[in-house]
């Protein structure tokens, strides 16, 4: 049984690269989390909203870590 091998590394770099694009997508939407958040913040003035704004914050921390993480493990 003959396997084609740069096939399959054609498709491992490829799902690499997408998982990649799917993680900065994800950081981009968290980016915007954060700008919502802000603006809302501003419009309704609540006891709780430096606790969301600092929620929104770790969350785009975090994904931005998980990207570097998985830059460096794929």
């Amino acid at each position: 049984m003959e396997v084609n091998l740069l096939n399959q590394e054609a498709i491992l770099v490829f799902l690499k690269a997408a998982i990649l694009l799917i993680l900065v997508f994800y950081a981009i939407f968290a980016l915007v989390i954060i700008r919502q958040v802000d603006l809302m913040s501003k419009t309704l003035i609540t006891g709780i909203s430096p606790y969301v704004k600092l929620l929104s914050l770790v969350h785009a921390v975090f994904v931005i870590g998980l990207i570097l993480v998985a830059w460096r493990v794929l």
